[in-house]
């Protein structure tokens, strides 16, 4: 996929108007049975060096996920904690404003919650971690970080250990949506190839009909442009998603979560019509399947879904199965 092809991608977003709800148990059933409710909210502690240290852990759609913020100084960090319905691992994945991407997963500690990260930075080096956050009060956790070596054994200390206090929730977010997270940098942010590739005009509020069904879209740039987030409305159905990117193997994806208790995993390439995402859904009992949406630009107001089949063969159907047309809207 060329640069400008891939520069796309941070700007669209899925629209999956084919799936019934199902249901399942919640990650917040899950939260709630193992009495770990208290990790959830705003928490705020201040270094030794004087730096405010945050993280944030806010229920969406329906309480099948968690969205995190993390903000460290310059340092800004947002992710997605899943439940997965392969295995019941409860996953998260995310990414920084320095080119990092994270993934890991949580799990019970005899101190409280263990999330367990593995971070790729913009280089391609990977560096393993461990989390720690233990309840004091009702207002106050600690948080801790430890090094994981190679052989997955914690160190007996921790590199870093703070005191949280809760906070009132955030009136606004504030990752940053632009600039650079503070020195010089050898590689391109998603905000980089989508201005080389002139696809800013897509960034914003969207919404499509079909017949009865309405669809409202909305895209934006987060982590000073290193990543994107989408938002997905069709009726009582909603989807959340972060588009990321990996600067060393100069690969695109995209992964997120609905209210019916699925996973979408996508990978982005180059179309004649546009750009496409080839997809994986699992679906709350498990069950998967593959599509694929290509995205055609109309004129500066006008987009154009196009949604495809995948056969058992990983062969895409020859026409689509589904168009939808969608139309810029106001932002508030």
């Amino acid at each position: 996929m060329s640069r400008k092809g891939m520069s796309l991608t941070i700007l669209v977003v899925l629209s999956v108007w084919m799936l019934p709800v199902m249901a399942q148990e919640k990650l917040g059933d899950l939260v709630a049975q193992g009495g770990y409710d208290w990790v959830v909210g705003r928490w705020v502690a201040t270094t030794d060096q004087g730096e405010k240290a945050e993280f944030r852990y806010e229920w969406t759609l329906d309480k099948h996920a968690i969205l995190v913020d993390t903000i460290l100084g310059n340092f800004q960090y947002h992710g997605m904690i899943m439940l997965m319905p392969t295995n019941g691992e409860v996953a998260e994945i995310g990414a920084d404003n320095r080119g990092g991407i994270w993934k890991g997963s949580w799990s019970e500690d005899s101190a409280g919650l263990s999330h367990r990260v593995e971070h790729t930075n913009a280089e391609g080096e990977v560096r393993k971690g461990e989390i720690i956050h233990s309840r004091i009060d009702a207002d106050t956790i600690t948080i801790a970080i430890y090094a994981v070596d190679n052989s997955g054994s914690r160190s007996s200390e921790p590199w870093g250990k703070l005191t949280y206090k809760r906070q009132p929730a955030a009136t606004a977010a504030t990752l940053s949506t632009s600039g650079q997270a503070g020195g010089s940098r050898d590689y391109q942010t998603l905000g980089d190839l989508v201005s080389q590739g002139g696809y800013e005009w897509m960034i914003g509020k969207w919404a499509g009909g079909d017949g009865d069904t309405k669809y409202e879209l909305e895209q934006k740039p987060t982590l000073d442009k290193h990543a994107a987030l989408t938002d997905v409305k069709i009726g009582d159905f909603r989807y959340q998603g972060i588009i990321m990117c990996a600067p060393a193997r100069q690969e695109i994806t995209q992964i997120g979560a609905d209210n019916s208790g699925g996973i979408w995993k996508g990978t982005w390439s180059q179309d004649p019509d546009g750009a496409a995402c080839r997809l994986e859904h699992t679906s709350a009992d498990g069950s998967t399947h593959k599509l694929e949406q290509v995205f055609v630009r109309g004129d500066s107001d006008m987009l154009k879904v196009k949604q495809y089949s995948i056969a058992d063969s990983g062969a895409r159907a020859s026409e689509p199965r589904s168009e939808v047309v969608f139309k810029r809207q106001k932002s508030n």
